[in-house]
């Protein structure tokens, strides 16, 4: 079948036909030449826990009595013979503290970890030793005593009750109830000088003339506590907390207690630095054996701590 055309009318089909090619091309080469959008990567899953390092020192004032091979040496450290100690050359000898104190958050919910190792050694003006008379030694031989101790704590936290925050912004209270353990490590070593006679059975002869008894135990003690979190300001916050242990488990008894104001100082790389300054006192009282195998360390340690505090 034949259909006619007017000349004009193929020249003008055929020169729509070759713009439409040529647009085509033009945009596909357009559309090849656009750079594609890169997917969009997931926001970042923000960890719900926060965490928090403290280092300090503490280096603590001595009261009560330590027992080595059932003898028993009263020891009394004040501010002036702590001044003694750390104005002896002797030292790190006779004094030695590093703590460590580690604490991770999750809302209402934390574990915290305290460390301490403490040396300390007490000449005779700290110390006086307490006869026994079925031990065959006289009353009031000066006696020097050297402890060495590791204290290990671990507990869980949860957050009971927080107000005050929604009034001022940048401030409150909270209150946490925690349980968990205080393991120690101790060694003691007495020495003793006496003029009269004594039972040396089971002493040791020293080159000096003076005689000494060492011992070292382990035990664990459970623990149950309250701590206070109060905020002044941003920045600026207090943490009071008690506890008590041992209940016959590890030790008699036992208990703690801490009070410390932190204050922010520097904020760099997202860990948020301060500095704290606060009072610790420690009391356990333990008794393990009896007679010349008994051991028994019933003492408070109390002092002022410093530290420095990363949060993160």
């Amino acid at each position: 079948m034949h259909f006619p055309f007017a000349r004009g009318s193929v020249e003008s089909i055929a020169g729509f036909v070759m713009l439409v090619g040529v647009s085509g091309t033009a945009m596909a080469a357009d559309m090849a030449s656009m750079p594609t959008k890169a997917p969009l990567s997931p926001a970042p899953v923000l960890s719900p826990w926060t965490y928090s390092a403290t280092l300090y020192g503490w280096v603590p004032l001595l009261n009560g009595s330590a027992t080595v091979k059932g003898r028993t040496v009263d020891v009394d450290v004040g501010y002036s013979e702590l001044g003694d100690l750390i104005r002896r050359s002797e030292i790190p000898k006779d004094l030695l503290e590093l703590a460590g104190y580690f604490e991770a958050r999750n809302d209402r919910f934390s574990v915290f970890s305290d460390l301490v190792y403490l040396k300390v050694g007490l000449n005779g003006s700290m110390t006086r030793s307490r006869g026994v008379d079925e031990l065959g030694f006289a009353v009031g031989a000066s006696a020097g005593l050297k402890i060495e101790m590791f204290i290990a704590e671990l507990a869980a936290a949860y957050e009971l009750t927080r107000w005050g925050a929604t009034r001022t912004p940048g401030s409150g209270t909270a209150i946490d109830v925690f349980a968990g353990g205080r393991g120690w490590w101790q060694k003691a070593d007495a020495s003793l000088a006496f003029s009269g006679t004594l039972n040396i059975g089971d002493l040791t002869r020293n080159v000096d003339g003076t005689l000494s008894a060492s011992g070292n135990v382990g035990w664990v003690d459970p623990l149950v506590g309250l701590r206070l979190r109060h905020q002044f300001a941003p920045g600026v916050n207090f943490v009071a907390s008690g506890d008590v242990g041992g209940f016959g488990v590890g030790s008699k008894f036992s208990w703690q207690a801490l009070a410390a104001l932190n204050y922010d100082f520097c904020v760099r790389n997202n860990i948020t630095w301060s500095g704290m300054l606060g009072y610790k006192a420690l009391f356990v009282d333990y008794s393990k054996g009896s007679g010349l195998t008994h051991y028994e360390y019933d003492m408070t340690m109390h002092g002022p701590i410093l530290g420095i505090t990363a949060r993160f």
